[in-house]
């Protein structure tokens, strides 16, 4: 299984918000840059070998990062255009081998992370990819990031990019398991010309109206997904207040 991080993203919304012009992933928060909460996820599944997709910061990520951490090998991939989740995802897939992948945000933060229900489901085979979850009580962080429907065994029949009307309390996030016959399937259907599907919920919806089957999987407690520097401050107030309690 592989590893694969995605961090090409300029920050626009971030550098506008703090007003600095640095690399939004490198920032710190509980005296761990962002893009060390992913890597620490990984290495908890026991995935050794990981691919992050960089852009315009990657020779500030590389010189933070390096080619090793904590017993992962880091390969880095470069997305010299930025155009979304899936050319990112598309670009780290022609020089990682054809694997199952887990797939992660550099930007999101995951508050007790429960590896178990990870490993527990990717063992069971019983679907073709996972789409992690957490249950959010404010309706706008999931009008931020986007909505699943499921059923009372959470397979996943749809899932709705930054929706205006809220369905339930599941907020999707950049955390995904995707089996090697789900990655061939995005060779198979990824147009680089027209760039589609360019989103994470696009590529979900193809696979599932392709056949596929995927479930929904609570992944953590709580998530924060980084995008302006209030979120920053947002997620540092949190370990300032639960210091030791997670």
């Amino acid at each position: 299984m592989t590893g694969i991080i995605l961090a090409a993203g300029d920050g626009v919304r971030y550098k506008k918000s703090s007003g600095e012009d640095s690399c939004k992933i490198l920032s710190t928060v509980n005296n761990k840059i962002l893009l060390e909460f992913a890597l620490n996820n990984l290495k908890i599944l026991n995935i050794s070998k990981v691919f992050i997709v960089v852009g315009s910061s990657a020779e500030a990520i590389k010189k933070e990062i390096g080619y090793t951490y904590d017993g992962i090998t880091v390969n880095y991939v470069d997305q010299p255009i930025r155009k979304g989740i899936i050319n990112a995802l598309v670009q780290s897939l022609k020089i990682a081998e054809a694997d199952d992948i887990v797939l992660q945000l550099a930007d999101e933060i995951f508050i007790n992370f429960k590896p178990d229900e990870v490993i527990r489901n990717i063992a069971d085979k019983t679907c073709d990819f996972l789409c992690g979850i957490t249950y959010e009580t404010d309706c706008e962080k999931i009008k931020n990031n986007y909505s699943v429907h499921v059923d009372e065994k959470l397979s996943l029949k749809k899932c709705t990019e930054k929706p205006d009307t809220i369905i339930n309390n599941i907020k999707g996030t950049g955390f995904c398991v995707f089996s090697k016959n789900c990655v061939q399937l995005l060779y198979n259907i990824y147009d680089e010309k027209s760039n589609k599907p360019t989103d994470l919920c696009d590529y979900m919806n193809l696979l599932i109206a392709s056949g596929k089957t995927g479930r929904c999987i609570c992944i953590a407690d709580k998530e924060f997904n980084i995008n302006e520097y209030s979120d920053l401050q947002e997620a540092s107030e949190y370990f300032s207040d639960n210091i030791g309690k997670n």
